[in-house]
């Protein structure tokens, strides 16, 4: 709570305060004074003495009550106040309270406390109702509603001045006479006071029908979100503008049927209307914890099928939709893949866009009233967004997850197909080479002659000399001794000189990556020779390695036909996939007829890779 805040606290706090010492102190507890018709509080000179008729007498009950609703009044525009600054409806409110605190000093014998009271009788009226009328903001947006509070404070303030310019209490004949002094008084005329009172109350009556029908209809014709929060305030201002219009018709047409007791009983909705107001900031409150709470929603169920449901709940919005944005088809969809339009216009419903990395990504669809409640939205907003990256996130896992699998498959099809070029070679190449070599020795020992057996052996050797070479060169592809004896560059030198198409090195590597690092580049170099050779129709390759930010970085480029690309079940997928297990990335640009250019980025440390 802000010092600010504190401040404003404590000031009202204090005012209020006063007032109701105030208020306590200047009441007339003499018999008479309990018993005066004209001091009877909320009431005009009219309606007063006709309830006198059954001499209602003020007590301690009465003085609570009536210092409870003013109290509640002012707690409850502080409560708004605080927590809506920007809104009219906790000043309005808490002016009224003080206003209706202020109004008590009628009960005083004071002549200045009596008049001051009787004038500001109903002054809280007016500026309570573009409460009800603006509801929650407490801002008046129609012309008539403008014309109506004026009305309401031309009546409040001048309507009731009127009734007591020509009526002297003290002159009106009653059970308890009256002993106040009225400070307004001009001269005492019955009858014509009788015509301003009649003519003052058929206006108040009007004034108060319109009121009741206004908030009513409002309550009737608002969207969900509207009535859960005004049905409170709806419901207790019609009970007490009731009231009010019961007490005036029973003092035109019935006097004498006003009991003490049932006077009492306009205080009770007058205690529960600002209250009413509280709870709609409250309620919107608990809102916002159950917007926390349905981040529960999310990891638990897609977010098309449980998150809105969530907000929904929490917002008692029905009509809320969360449309994603659909890139290729260019709109918004909803959860039924139904392409959609934003509501646009004066409607009931708005849309928020909400955007990731400056483009649109889905569109939270909601009632126009949550507008008036910005710090709802915004944590809805956040929550949606949160919710949408969650969302994000889990898609991207799906696939990451999908193409470990494809990848798993396709390493292991890699394996399959490497033991069985392996079996190939041994059983096609060294296999049949040292079959011969035993054939040629089991000739020589049967040879019957010197010079037949010295060939038959020298043939023999010469076959165990290319099964030799033959194996040397498979174990060089499986793993090259070279790579680990002297290093990567070494071992690319040596693949060059073996190389059926030219093959340029350039660069060193200093100080050595690690093993692993350095066999993957080592196959991945050789797999792009081979390619290039068998494949690209190219004349040469250049093949360029070196360390940046950390990484080793090697970029092999041939001139042949191009159009080769990463895609499920190609040459080139391998490669990938063992860039991949390391961390790293392998890029391929390769236009159609302008060469194949890989770039393998492989970091120096792929143990502290995720």
């Amino acid at each position: 709570m802000t010092p600010r805040t504190i401040a404003l606290i404590s000031g009202v706090t204090a005012c209020a305060a006063a007032l109701s010492v105030a208020v306590v102190l200047s009441v007339d507890w003499s018999e008479a004074a309990l018993y005066d018709p004209a001091r009877i509080l909320l009431l005009g000179p009219r309606e007063a003495f006709a309830a006198a008729q059954h001499s209602p007498k003020f007590g301690k009950l009465e003085l609570t009550l009536f210092l409870l609703t003013g109290a509640s009044f002012v707690a409850s525009g502080l409560f708004t106040w605080t927590n809506r600054p920007h809104d009219l409806a906790g000043p309005l409110f808490v002016l009224a309270g003080l206003v209706w605190l202020a109004c008590g000093v009628r009960r005083s014998s004071d002549p200045a406390l009596f008049t001051a009271g009787a004038v500001l009788t109903n002054i809280y009226l007016p500026v309570m109702i573009p409460v009800l009328l603006g509801f929650p903001s407490g801002r008046l947006r129609q012309s008539w509603e403008r014309w109506y509070v004026a009305v309401c404070w031309v009546l409040a303030v001048v309507g009731v001045s009127a009734e007591w310019l020509f009526f002297d209490p003290r002159e009106v004949p009653a059970p308890h006479p009256s002993t106040s002094v009225n400070l307004l008084l001009i001269r005492h005329d019955a009858a014509l006071a009788d015509r301003i009172q009649l003519t003052v109350g058929a206006i108040a009556f009007v004034v108060a029908v319109t009121a009741i029908v206004v908030v009513i209809r409002r309550w009737r014709s608002g969207t969900a979100a509207y009535r859960s929060g005004f049905a409170p305030i709806m419901m207790l201002a019609t009970v007490a503008g009731v009231a009010i219009l019961w007490m005036m018709l029973t003092a035109v047409r019935f006097p004498g049927s006003l009991h003490g007791w049932t006077l009492n009983l306009r205080y009770i909705p007058m205690v529960l209307l600002p209250m009413a107001i509280a709870f709609g900031q409250v309620r919107y409150r608990m809102a916002r914890a159950a917007v926390g709470a349905a981040m529960v929603e999310i990891g638990a169920a897609p977010i098309s099928s449980g998150f809105a449901e969530a907000l929904r709940r929490a917002l008692h919005d029905p009509t809320l939709a969360l449309w994603t944005f659909d890139a290729e088809r260019g709109g918004y969809v909803d959860d039924q893949g139904k392409l959609r339009e934003l509501p646009r216009g004066p409607g009931h419903r708005v849309a928020t866009v909400l955007e990731r990395d400056g483009a649109a990504a889905a569109a939270l669809v909601y009632d126009r009233q949550l507008r008036n409640e910005p710090e709802l939205l915004a944590a809805v907003r956040g929550a949606t967004e949160l919710a949408l990256d969650h969302e994000r996130l889990r898609n991207d896992l799906q696939t990451q997850l999908a193409e470990v699998r494809r990848s798993r498959e396709r390493i292991v099809a890699a394996g399959d197909a490497e033991r069985r070029r392996v079996e190939r070679d041994l059983h096609d190449g060294a296999q049949q080479r040292l079959v011969a070599a035993a054939l040629l020795l089991r000739r020589a020992q049967r040879a019957p002659d010197t010079a037949t057996r010295g060939d038959l052996v020298t043939r023999g050797a010469a076959e165990l000399d290319t099964a030799l070479g033959e194996l040397r060169e498979l174990a060089r592809g499986v793993f090259p001794p070279i790579l680990a004896e002297r290093g990567l560059t070494a071992a690319l030198t040596s693949l060059a000189e073996r190389s059926p198409i030219p093959v340029r090195i350039r660069g060193t590597l200093a100080p050595r990556p690690p093993p692993g690092v350095e066999l993957a580049a080592y196959f991945i170099a050789a797999e792009a020779v081979t390619n290039a050779a068998k494949h690209s129709g190219g004349t040469h390759v250049d093949i360029d390695v070196e360390v940046v930010d950390n990484a080793v970085r090697l970029v092999i480029a041939d001139d042949g036909r191009g159009g080769a690309c990463l895609g499920p079940g190609g040459g080139l997928s391998g490669l990938d996939d063992r860039a991949a297990a390391l961390g790293g990335s392998l890029l391929v640009d390769s236009p159609p007829g302008a060469g194949t250019v890989l770039t393998a980025t492989l970091p120096l440390h792929p143990e502290n890779t995720t």
